[in-house]
């Protein structure tokens, strides 16, 4: 099958997209196409049991209107297994809004499950770079979103997916990608068991999907994100031994998660980022039933929570509003609603503690960076996960990295690629767990 880029294209130009451009410029070709390949995509078993749809062209339907993004029957999804494909289309995937990215590339609807374990179907975008390795990576994109117009299904169709330039760095050294919507159909937003099976039933999806020539059962796989990315993976790698014990991890690496929900609620309340609690707080009350926002929440707190829904937190390539931007900085939650302090609240601490990190530990080595300077989560509460991690038996490379929760996805992407690629090489990995207990 050959999928060809689109051509450059003439665009207004904005500051943000050229700020990130500029980046980009040589990890992308606008007319770069990949070579025609006699390799059966999906296999034909797939191509039987799943409906093909055409390449979208833009412009875009978005996902709320588009028929492949579409639920199917609730009895066909009860009837299916997690990580069973159900639908598929190629696609030219776009970066930053001027260059065909180097793959080609399919989206894939899969069974997955959300918070309850009720059946859903989630998207992921599966790219095959020109003489694939036989290494599957899952990046988790951090869209941190309240609205699927941010999902990296759709962000990869328009050019507006900021992290582009870093899943590149995969492509390049001839990684296959899948890009799951680890947030499901319903965008719950840092809610880590949906995020977790999201992950996880997205690279059952791409194994199956994709020919055994590049893909089989025993291709290792590895795990990255930074930020709500990384509480994805982290996620997915505690509870991939017992809901998808078959996938070959052999190495995570995640940079700048919320430690912490709790304390980074505290330490934003109030500040500039206080926004992004406001966004957890909607993102939360769609996975739980149990958080009642009509009775926790003011008048004023409802009408931030109907403002807020809307949001992607740090996707302006996007062009969605941002909760960070978006008035309520420096605002506390404590005047949006009916509680002097919403996290005393017994079922938001219920929530809290489902969803806390560094509750399991994995048979995986794992690469831990964090900016010295976070503005989200304090940098105590990071090493405190990575010594939760070590005292469940994960070696754990811990790396502070100077400046800000920003700079930080930038300087320590490159080390975290070396150190998945030494994971996928077979290397030992190596553990700053022994300094981690004696801090």
């Amino acid at each position: 099958m050959r999928v060809v880029s689109p051509a450059c294209r003439s665009v207004a130009l904005r500051p943000l997209v050229f700020f990130f451009v500029s980046l980009s410029l040589l990890a992308a070709g606008c007319a770069w196409q990949p070579p025609v390949t006699d390799v059966a995509v999906p296999p034909p078993a797939v191509a039987a049991a799943a409906a093909r749809f055409p390449q979208p062209d833009a412009p875009f339907t978005e996902p709320a209107e588009d028929a492949f993004h579409a639920q199917p029957h609730a009895a066909e999804l009860q009837a299916t297994p997690p990580g069973t494909v159900m639908r598929y289309r190629p696609i030219a995937p776009e970066a930053y809004y001027f260059f065909g990215v180097n793959a080609r590339a399919w989206q894939v609807v899969y069974r997955s499950n959300d918070t309850n374990g009720q059946p859903q179907a989630s998207v992921a975008t599966l790219l095959v770079p020109d003489d694939p390795a036989p290494r599957l990576l899952s990046y988790q994109v951090a869209y941190d979103a309240l609205t699927r117009r941010c999902a990296p299904s759709y962000e990869i169709l328009s050019g507006s997916m900021v992290e582009h330039m870093l899943m590149d760095k995969a492509l390049r050294r001839g990684w296959i990608v899948v890009l799951p919507d680890y947030e499901g159909p319903h965008t719950q937003f840092l809610a880590g068991r949906n995020s977790g099976q999201g992950v996880l039933d997205g690279i059952r999806a791409a194994r199956t999907f994709l020919p055994a020539a590049w893909v089989d059962d025993d291709t290792p796989v590895a795990l990255w994100g930074y930020s709500g990315g990384a509480f994805a993976s982290l996620w997915a790698a505690e509870i991939a031994a017992d809901y998808a014990p078959e996938i070959p991890i052999v190495g995570v690496a995640a940079g700048g998660p919320p430690a912490d929900l709790a304390s980074s609620a505290e330490h934003i309340d109030g500040g500039l980022f206080a926004g992004l609690y406001f966004a957890a707080v909607v993102g939360l009350s769609r996975a739980y039933d149990t958080i009642d926002t009509q009775t926790l929440l003011n008048a004023d707190g409802r009408e931030m929570f109907d403002d807020v829904s809307d949001s992607c937190v740090g996707q302006e390539l996007a062009w969605v509003k941002d909760p960070l931007l978006s008035g309520y900085a420096f605002d506390d939650m404590r005047d949006y609603t009916t509680v002097d302090n919403l996290l005393t609240v017994p079922a938001i601490q219920q929530v809290i503690a489902e969803n806390r990190l560094g509750q399991r530990g994995f048979d995986v080595p794992l690469y831990y960076y964090h900016a010295f300077f976070d503005e989200l989560t304090p940098r105590a509460d990071a090493r405190d996960l990575a010594r939760r991690y070590c005292e469940l038996g994960v070696a754990v490379d811990f790396r502070y990295a100077l400046g800000e929760h920003i700079s930080a996805a930038l300087t320590r992407a490159s080390s975290a690629v070396r150190y998945l690629d030494a994971r996928f090489a077979g290397e030992t990995p190596a553990s700053d767990c022994e300094k981690l207990r004696g801090d």
